[in-house]
């Protein structure tokens, strides 16, 4: 049977084959360096020219300023046009002028025709040079005549070194074409013909064939396409035992999902329990005695008991709410440690759950403050029952700490009322049973009857 993944494979193009791809980026890399280093040294080449252009230009000053200066002192404008002629002739000069104190042309002279710059005449810059003539009598004091100027032009530095410039780029292009020759004739040798014996025997491969017959590659050596060949040759011979082995994969697998499944459930279910379970106490947390205690005002919102009455009204519409917490906690930890307060709190929580009547929740409500929900149950017994959960805490014998007290705060849903004032009250009522002394029950009072019967 075919294997649809070898057959499908697209079929390249040399031009488009690994080997000319890697060509190509060698060779761009190549020629953007070569033209970089090529344009570095003509860039070099011109500024030497440059510079020697102007030392040249700057010796002129040492060589023909005094003459100049003597002559124009003297009026011999002969001799001064003779060293301007001369001075013209030189190849460095395009033209040169010589002008009194006033400023006015005394002489002047321009280069001949064949001195001018021809080459590079798109890059002809032209630039002058100014120098004071200054006259030294007998008895050296200086006397400013006058100045004279030097015209030259960058174009001569080019001209000068043109031929440098030329075998430079000869140099170049020369190097490029080797090079590009070179690469390809390696290129192809070492990764193409390998590749592209790989790439005519993966297209033969099928299901029948994969993994009877090895790959070979015709060029020798030990490299990554040979350690490739081999590393494929492994894969192959897997390949078809792993064909073999799919069947009983698929039924193994298939056992193993119904009874991963299984066990996602259970732990589903272990998760839930624990996301409502305070971990220490084991008692329900924060999150489940919220969503109980909504319950529980929802259900209790049906009846007409009034607060304070004592006895349930219709339909067990009485709730009560108990908030415990205990006296100072935070210097149990501070003197035994957290391990210490730990176990105080898991022995607290036991003394609570023992002393619950039926149909009561507790729960963790934070830190050392815990809960109990009494559904059916008006402000009286809520009381009575936290009156007698105190008694049994004060008598209990903590780890560690010995005996333990604790406050009370109890407080009766109203008609109307919500659960943010129903915990707001009985959180009031604990407060005032740690201001009047700790180790005691108060009883939230009903709000007014207005307050109570408020949306």
């Amino acid at each position: 049977m075919p294997a649809p993944f070898l057959h499908d494979l697209p079929e390249r193009r040399i031009g488009n084959s690994l080997a000319g791809r890697l060509l190509r980026v060698i060779f761009s890399c190549y020629l953007g360096v070569a033209i970089l280093v090529t344009g570095g040294q003509i860039v070099s080449e011109y500024r030497s020219a440059h510079h020697r252009l102007e030392t040249d230009i700057q010796a002129m000053e040492r060589t023909f300023g005094q003459g100049l200066a003597d002559a124009l002192w003297n009026f011999n404008s002969g001799v001064l046009h003779g060293i301007l002629r001369g001075m013209a002739e030189m190849p460095v000069v395009v033209g040169v002028e010589v002008r009194d104190e006033q400023g006015r042309v005394v002489e002047s002279a321009a280069a001949s025709q064949g001195a001018q710059p021809r080459w590079f005449s798109l890059f002809d810059k032209p630039f002058e040079r100014h120098f004071d003539l200054v006259y030294m009598d007998e008895a050296r004091r200086p006397h400013p005549v006058g100045r004279w100027t030097v015209r030259s032009n960058d174009g001569i530095a080019l001209d000068q070194v043109k031929d440098t410039l030329i075998v430079i780029l000869i140099n170049s292009v020369l190097k490029t074409l080797a090079l590009l020759a070179i690469f390809s004739v390696v290129v192809h040798r070492l990764v193409g013909r390998p590749l592209a014996e790989i790439s005519a025997f993966v297209k033969r491969l099928d299901a029948d064939n994969l993994g009877t017959r090895p790959l070979q590659l015709e060029a020798r050596g030990s490299h990554e396409l040979h350690l490739l060949v081999q590393v494929f040759n492994g894969m192959a011979a897997k390949l078809r035992r792993v064909f073999d082995d799919n069947a009983a994969l698929m039924r193994d697998l298939k056992e193993a999902n119904a009874t991963l499944q299984a066990r996602v459930e259970e732990r589903t279910r272990d998760l839930a329990h624990l996301a409502r379970t305070d971990q220490l106490t084991g008692l329900s947390n924060r999150r489940e005695l919220d969503e109980g205690l909504a319950r529980a005002v929802l259900r209790a919102s049906e009846g007409t008991a009034r607060p304070g009455s004592g006895t349930a009204g219709e339909g067990d519409a009485a709730l009560s709410l108990v908030l415990a917490d205990i006296d100072h906690f935070k210097s149990i930890n501070d003197r035994y440690g957290h391990a210490a307060g730990d176990a105080v709190l898991v022995a607290f929580a036991d003394v609570l759950r023992a002393g619950l009547r039926g149909g009561d929740a507790l729960g963790r409500w934070g830190g050392e403050e815990f809960m109990i929900l009494c559904p059916g149950t008006a402000l009286e017994g809520a009381r009575a029952l936290a009156e007698r959960l105190r008694r049994h805490v004060a008598e209990a014998e903590m780890p560690a700490v010995g005996r333990q007290t604790c406050s009370f705060g109890v407080a009766e849903l109203c008609p109307g009322e919500t659960v943010d004032g129903l915990l707001l009250r009985a959180d009031a009522a604990l407060y005032a049973a740690k201001h009047r002394g700790r180790n005691r029950v108060e009883a939230a009072k009903p709000p007014p009857l207005d307050r109570c019967t408020a949306a």
